[in-house]
């Protein structure tokens, strides 16, 4: 039996060009949840680190970056903690300049050839571990997947794969994505397979037998990746695995509604999403419900911002029965005319052309307010 610490896309040196100026600190953030998966793996006592893919986001990473995994992986090879390395479909090793070909990771075991001939052995807790994996090149990989079978009875035998479970619709089946179902782990008859390429947790298993198990990102990269953020934990011995999870991120990201029927003013619209701060939360905010006046989102992100990490405002609010609206749809004005004509499109319309047109009309509305009630 031995213990693993297995992790996957953690994108490394990502931009988060949305992010604006707390784009750097995101990129800190990132950094500080790998030295946090280091202290889990020490912790923890276990004897490999698995990294299935995208430890970078790029396949040329910046020197902060690089330099803090290879500090990072010296510090587990200091401790007799193995760590394994896959490429993955981001931190490609296609390039001659591609990191894994220009930089060494200290104490770690790269899976770098494009098929897998035979399993790298190594010994741990006083057995053989059998490691398979390949790092996928177009054509040279062709039937890779196929090399990935178990050759023997003897020892604990891993897999470690970058690739895409047939049938989920998170990622395209391209053939570098190396589609594969249950079906294909169950034959490969490995006692555990280190899976990386989809960004949420998911054990596979059928008939009480775990095969594998996606751990996801270890901190969200983008809104989708919600909530807690894990590593897997997970001891193995011949055809059994038991998975725990590990809880690791920095921040966390949600997406969430507010009702802001009958807010009157921007002050109360304020002080509803400030009540959800948190500085370490990044929040994409959906606002929905009959306001009484058209909402200004940049004056609204600008007074709330400061109780988020990030927020990102949405407004899906209706404003046509606002009694704003019916008061100006009767003006014989510019704005009386813009009312009466827009509400007449957007009855005929459906589907996106609608979605686009009220976007539109609360956009122009939010401007008449702006610049005062007797613009005409």
């Amino acid at each position: 039996m031995i213990r693993i610490l297995h992790t996957a896309d953690l994108h490394l040196d990502a931009s988060f060009p949305g992010l604006g100026s707390r784009a750097a600190r995101r990129q800190v953030d990132f950094l500080e949840t790998f030295e946090r998966i280091l202290t889990a793996a020490i912790k923890n006592e276990v004897h490999l680190l698995l990294i299935a893919g995208d430890l970078f986001d790029h396949p040329r990473p910046g020197a902060v970056a690089l330099g803090k995994v290879q500090a990072g992986l010296k510090r587990l090879a200091d401790r007799g903690i193995v760590t394994v390395l896959l490429p993955g479909t981001h931190d490609n090793l296609v390039g001659s300049s591609s990191v894994y070909r220009q930089a060494g990771f200290p104490g770690a075991i790269l899976l770098d050839q494009p098929v897998q001939e035979a399993p790298v052995e190594v010994s741990l807790a006083g057995r053989q571990v059998y490691l398979y994996g390949f790092a996928y090149r177009n054509f040279a990989s062709e039937n890779a997947l196929a090399g990935m079978r178990r050759r023997s009875e003897e020892g604990i035998h891993i897999g470690l794969l970058h690739g895409s479970k047939e049938g989920s619709p998170e990622w395209a089946h391209r053939k570098k994505d190396l589609p594969f179902s249950l079906q294909t782990l169950k034959s490969w008859d490995l006692d555990y397979v280190a899976l990386g390429h989809y960004h949420g947790f998911e054990i596979l298993q059928d008939d009480g037998r775990t095969y594998g198990c996606y751990p996801g990102s270890p901190e969200g990269k983008r809104f989708g990746e919600n909530g807690p953020r894990y590593c897997a934990l997970v001891t193995v011995a011949p055809r059994s695995a038991t998975i725990g999870q590990l809880t690791v991120n920095q921040r966390f990201l949600e997406e969430k509604d507010l009702d802001l029927t009958g807010c009157g003013e921007m002050a109360e619209a304020v002080r509803l999403i400030g009540a959800l701060g948190n500085s370490n939360l990044l929040l994409r905010l959906t606002l929905t419900g009959t306001v009484e006046v058209p909402l200004d989102l940049s004056a609204l992100e600008a007074r709330c911002e400061g109780d988020f990490f990030h927020l990102e405002l949405r407004d899906h609010t209706r404003l046509f029965d606002s009694d704003f609206v019916r008061r100006i749809e009767k003006e014989e004005t510019v704005r009386g005319v813009f009312v009466r004509r827009t509400r007449e499109l957007m009855d005929r319309a459906e589907g996106e052309q609608r979605e686009i047109l009220e976007e539109a009309f609360r956009e122009v509305l939010a401007r008449f307010r702006a610049f005062g009630e007797e613009v005409s």
